[in-house]
């Protein structure tokens, strides 16, 4: 007889909020982490008495997000501290300039001249009134088919604006997913540019409290347990093999990291048919980049984030997370995050990054004079974001991985790699809501009763 458990592979932000939503209906899961602690690609580590993000990690939209919108389902808001992200600024080389929080703010925006403050609103003032539905006929375009008519400063904007909402460029981004973005981020239409930053000490505070919850709610997190193989029989899942050799009998999976991988490496050949699997194999799409933690002995600015803005700079984004919450840090102890994007081979090359990290130290100490002083040590780390954060043309919102596939019953994606829009975790808490239905659907039809009750 099948296990009445719902079996959930990874306990990133998208495995454990599908958990807890299924858990607040009463549908017990087991959830499967390979690694020793939740977060997936928001794990945290501790260096010198810090705590590190893997990379830099921020929650867009704030009390808008999809984070929000599932904390706020399950009554559980108040168990994740958060704190506002709002002081932000661009750096020209002639000074510090306010990030504009609306439309509005745009024709007061110091950074660009008052001609190219009106190009920029013709620009963006239809996509932040358009629908979330009409953006779809913009997803195959890339958002340089508009920035290229713009003026070299107003591009420099962009730049930036991409790389706080993408963590790449603007020849990389799909112009539907940028205008999704401005309509979340337009006050007009309910939206909000701020964002948040867990005041607990790391971003995967954000797993804990979901893991929390499930396990509060009779569900099973089990670390340190990978996945051999997904088992598929007559068309229907039938469990999943751990690769200590463990079956584990369910006729419901859900799958939670890019899904080429999971396709490609947790089933037996002839599950899936060829052409399933190159329309899957296109969505294998990455770029990389080398982000750089620097500890300091005092802060050097109060500002939360600031931009770099211009062509000649390394650093496209500095980060002061303990400006941001002092949590991640020892008292009197500063942390910040500097990030730039890198061709792949560059990002395996350690010469490369050597040279990047010097540069950075250069800019920095060109912008903050008292950098150099300050600094206690750095941290640098190269690493690929996965096809689930490059918002490519045509590889967008439902031009994703589906949440279901005809060919196995009971089989189910989630994640930011399948059908949702956002950015980083706000798209795969996104994919969890809009997945969440369906598995309720597919269990009420099922003969095995999925219930704590």
């Amino acid at each position: 007889m099948l296990s009445s458990k719902v079996l959930i592979i990874g306990a990133g932000v998208s495995g454990l909020s599908t958990a807890a939503l299924l858990a607040n209906e009463n549908i017990e899961c087991k959830v499967f982490e390979k690694f020793s602690s939740v977060g997936g690609r928001t794990v945290t580590s501790l260096y010198n008495g810090h705590i590190l993000d893997n990379g830099f990690h921020i929650m867009p939209f704030y009390k808008k997000s999809k984070i929000y919108e599932i904390l706020k389902k399950l009554n559980i808001v108040t168990k994740l501290k958060l704190a506002s992200v709002s002081d932000i600024a661009f750096y020209d080389g002639n000074g510090f300039h306010k990030y504009p929080k609306g439309i509005s703010d745009i024709l007061q925006m110091t950074l660009l001249p008052f001609r190219s403050r009106l190009s920029l609103l013709r620009v963006l003032l239809p996509m932040a009134f358009t629908s979330i539905e009409k953006t779809e006929e913009l997803d195959g375009i890339p958002l340089t088919d508009i920035t290229k008519k713009l003026d070299e400063q107003s591009r420099n904007f962009f730049d930036a604006v991409c790389m706080l909402a993408f963590a790449d460029v603007p020849e990389h981004i799909s112009l539907g997913e940028f205008a999704r973005t401005i309509i979340r981020a337009n006050p007009f239409k309910g939206g909000t540019s701020e964002f948040a930053y867990p005041d607990m000490g790391g971003y995967d505070k954000i797993s804990k409290v979901f893991a929390e919850y499930i396990t509060g709610k009779g569900s099973e997190l089990n670390l340190n347990t990978s996945i051999k193989k997904i088992e598929v029989k007559n068309g229907k899942v039938d469990g999943i093999t751990l690769t200590n050799g463990e079956f584990i009998p369910s006729n419901c999976v859900v799958v939670t990291f890019p899904a080429y991988l999971a396709i490609n490496q947790l089933f037996d050949n002839g599950v899936f048919d060829q052409k399933f699997i190159e329309s899957v194999n296109r969505l294998n799409k990455t770029t990389s980049v080398i982000e750089v933690h620097f500890a300091l002995s005092e802060k050097i600015d109060s500002r939360q984030i600031v931009f770099p803005v211009g062509k000649d700079y390394v650093c496209k984004g500095i980060f002061f997370i303990s400006n941001i919450t002092q949590s991640v840090s020892p008292p009197d102890e500063h942390l910040m995050i500097v990030g730039t994007p890198v061709s792949p081979d560059d990002a395996n090359n350690s010469q490369k990054i050597t040279e990047v990290v010097t540069k950075m130290k250069e800019e920095l100490s060109s912008i903050y004079p008292k950098f150099q002083q300050a600094l206690l040590w750095d941290r640098p780390k190269a690493w690929s974001l996965v096809e689930s954060v490059v918002k490519e043309p045509g590889l967008v919102w439902k031009n994703k991985m589906p949440h279901e596939v005809s060919q196995v019953k009971g089989l189910f994606f989630v994640g930011d790699s399948t059908v949702s829009y956002g950015i980083g975790t706000d798209s795969a808490a996104h994919s969890s809501i809009l997945c969440h239905p369906k598995i309720i659907s597919y269990l009420k039809n099922t003969r095995i009763r999925f219930s704590l009750a």
